[in-house]
């Protein structure tokens, strides 16, 4: 066997089991039945007729191992071949024939049921049948009773088994087929999860290498984190205004400064690929104000894209104006993406050729379509047969052309009160961590604030008299959610302005939100991940004069 295993291994390019193992089961019959002739009887015949069947057997299993023809030919040649043999072997034994008549009915029967196909169960009654009828006519059979009997046994058995057996071949197809859509669905899943596991885990590592810096990179921390939240908002979402249900705020930025950051960070990858990073500022030296976050997320994704994927020597990230904005290009000198490829490469979960080398969903380019129509700008692509170049038209304004402006790092559009230590908060939320970060916020913010990790506690706070002007709240908690939180706020302290925070989608449940908010037991919700910006804005808003 081990042999057997080898020289298939070397020979067979055949991944059909079936017909492979038909053809060795055809090849330990003939050799039994030739040792058998061989030492039972003394016929020139018989022994020729073994002999050729053997070696016509073998030539089968070099026809199976090679895949020679198409499957349905070479099926119906073997078909055809083992009810010739069988025959003629028949006619050497002559009256002793019945006992090949059982291997007759399951050559009829088997091709059928082995290939799960109807045509064979009918050509193998019909194959046998005139094999048994000639074999009889040949040798002069006599016993007519017992020929008529083995004949209409012949062709009625597979007549009537042809419907029931038609249907389990069909069961059988449809089982098999079922069988391997799940083993596909579970390799997928499989593949997906592992492709989820490195695009989620990917910004998260950065975030703990630069907290591991002796001075850590908070705006390395800050896109990281972004970038992290884009990827499960596309992993999750359902369409493009929904998928990135993410606040843009504007900031001012220094493009040139926002290229180096970019290119610092993709820096180690490009070199591990044998890529050289160069960073060309064609615009005025200046601060501008516009969508800071989401160019760094576009830019980011852009340029590990280039990266990973051109197989080239050259990734350049340039920035020049236009009219009402920037422009940024990023152009590499690889290879080039095919014109039906171009069609569908900002699809989410698109994956082509040059990517299927690397890890990953198929997410950034679709990230970095949503992203950059979100803030009211576009992407576009130019590629031929060497190189590609993305380029990203958002709208941003000059607001300094100061040469100081250019040593001064992009700076996070806070909303800031000149009365906000006046004002008392109180922010709900179950995860320490959630909970530390944005009373951190608001501490920083000026505004005097407490925190509560459950409903419970917070209106334990409030029966104590303690008086807060606004309660942030977290939505999902356990014991009692933010809007039953809401409801007993209300009647303690009537005039507390109430805002929830969610990180379920809000469209999900507008039956829960809408009420709520139409009946004025909540004063305003938004939804997670939040930004600094538009927490302190809507905390100015709601605040006592």
């Amino acid at each position: 066997m081990n042999i057997l295993r080898q020289l298939e291994g070397k020979v067979c390019i055949n991944p059909d089991r079936r017909e492979l193992s038909q053809a060795y089961l055809r090849v330990f019959i003939f050799v039994g039945c030739m040792v058998y002739c061989f030492a039972q009887y003394d016929t020139t015949y018989l022994r020729d007729i073994t002999f050729f069947a053997f070696l016509a057997t073998l030539f089968w299993l070099g026809m199976a191992w090679r895949k020679v023809g198409s499957d349905k030919v070479r099926h119906i040649g073997a078909l055809v071949y083992d009810c010739g043999i069988i025959g003629l072997v028949m006619v050497g034994f002559g009256s002793g024939m019945m006992g090949m008549f059982a291997v007759l009915l399951w050559v009829s029967i088997g091709y059928g049921l082995r290939y799960r196909s109807p045509l064979y169960l009918k050509l193998g009654m019909m194959l046998t049948s005139a094999t048994f009828i000639v074999s009889a006519m040949v040798t002069n059979w006599n016993e007519l009773a017992v020929f008529a009997t083995l004949l209409v046994t012949l062709i009625i058995i597979p007549l009537a088994l042809m419907r029931p057996m038609t249907e389990m071949i069909n069961l059988l197809e449809r089982f098999s087929a079922t069988n391997k859509m799940l083993d596909e669905a579970n390799k997928t899943k499989i593949r997906f999860m592992s492709d989820v596991s490195h695009d989620l885990l990917t910004p998260v590592s950065s975030i703990i290498g630069y907290c591991q810096l002796s001075q850590p990179s908070i705006e390395g921390i800050r896109i990281s984190a972004i970038q992290l939240t884009r990827q499960i908002r596309a992993i999750i979402g359902r369409s493009a205004a929904e998928d990135l249900s993410f606040d843009e705020p504007e900031e001012s930025f220094i493009p040139a400064e926002l290229l180096r950051q970019v290119a610092a960070i993709v820096k180690p990858l490009a070199e591990s690929r044998g890529l050289r990073i160069d960073v060309v500022n064609r615009a005025r030296l200046g601060t501008f104000f516009g969508g800071y976050d989401s160019l760094s997320i576009c830019l980011m994704n852009l340029a590990n894209n280039a990266a990973k994927h051109s197989k080239g020597t050259q990734v350049t990230l340039s920035v020049s104006e236009e009219r009402g904005g920037l422009l940024f290009e990023v152009t590499d000198d690889g290879v080039g993406i095919a014109p039906s490829q171009q069609q569908r490469i900002f699809d989410r979960f698109h994956r082509g050729p040059a990517a299927a080398e690397t890890d990953g969903l198929g997410l950034g380019l679709a990230i970095v379509k949503d992203t950059i129509e979100r803030i009211g700008g576009r992407v576009e692509l130019t590629s031929g047969h060497l190189g590609s170049t993305f380029r990203l038209h958002a709208p941003a304004t000059l607001i300094d052309r100061s040469a100081a402006a250019q040593s001064a790092p992009p700076k996070s559009a806070l909303v800031r009160s000149v009365a906000t230590d006046l004002a008392s908060i109180l922010f709900v939320d179950d995860e320490l961590q959630s909970r530390a970060a944005w009373s951190g916020v608001l501490r920083e913010a000026g505004y005097s604030v407490h925190s509560a990790a459950s409903g419970i506690e917070a209106l334990a706070a409030i029966d104590a008299g303690n008086r807060y002007d606004i309660c942030v709240l977290d939505y999902r908690m356990p014991g009692m959610n933010g809007i039953e939180l809401a409801s007993a706020i209300r009647e303690r302290q009537p005039t507390m302005r109430l805002v929830a925070i969610s990180a379920d989608k809000l469209h999900d449940k507008p039956s829960v939100f809408t009420r709520a908010l139409d009946s004025r037991l909540l004063d305003a919700a938004l939804q997670k991940p939040l930004h600094p910006t538009t927490l302190l804005s809507m905390v100015e808003q709601l605040r006592p004069a």
